[in-house]
């Protein structure tokens, strides 16, 4: 189906590339439709950029100077924070092989039963009241 909106050919490093499909292909989704919403995410945050560029570019050089000390404070709290994330992320990952390993080791063994209880109401469950017959005595 054509399209009004504007088009955009970017060439991706390998890496990137097969991240993207991957990602498409789990969503069910194309390449093309990943990007722009990644793209679309982002905007708020470009457009504060943009507006930001833009009255530096009007402003005197002393003010220059002192905006750019706090961008450059600012992307380094930022990329701390982007380091902390993807560890966090690559650790989660990790737990997860781990895991999926140690259940694959474990193929021959007995497994161990799993029970929901007797429903004779031991010391934790709950008295539950019966109910009413729905049924009438006949001669009642």
């Amino acid at each position: 189906m054509p399209t009004i909106k504007p088009r955009v050919q970017v060439t991706l490093e390998p890496e990137t590339h097969v991240v993207i499909d991957r990602l498409a292909t789990l969503q069910g989704r194309s390449r093309g439709a990943v990007i722009a919403d990644m793209l679309d995410s982002i905007v708020p945050a470009l457009n504060r950029t943009v507006a930001l560029l833009e009255a530096a570019k009007e402003a005197p050089q002393q003010i220059k100077d002192g905006l750019r000390r706090v961008v450059e404070d600012v992307h380094q709290d930022l990329v701390s924070v982007a380091g902390q994330s993807t560890g966090q992320l690559d650790m989660l990952l990790s737990g997860f092989k781990k895991e999926a390993v140690s259940v694959g080791s474990d193929v021959g063994s007995t497994p161990v039963p799993v029970t929901r209880g007797s429903g004779r109401g031991g010391p934790h469950s709950k008295a539950l009241p019966k109910k009413p017959s729905s049924r009438s005595k006949p001669g009642l």
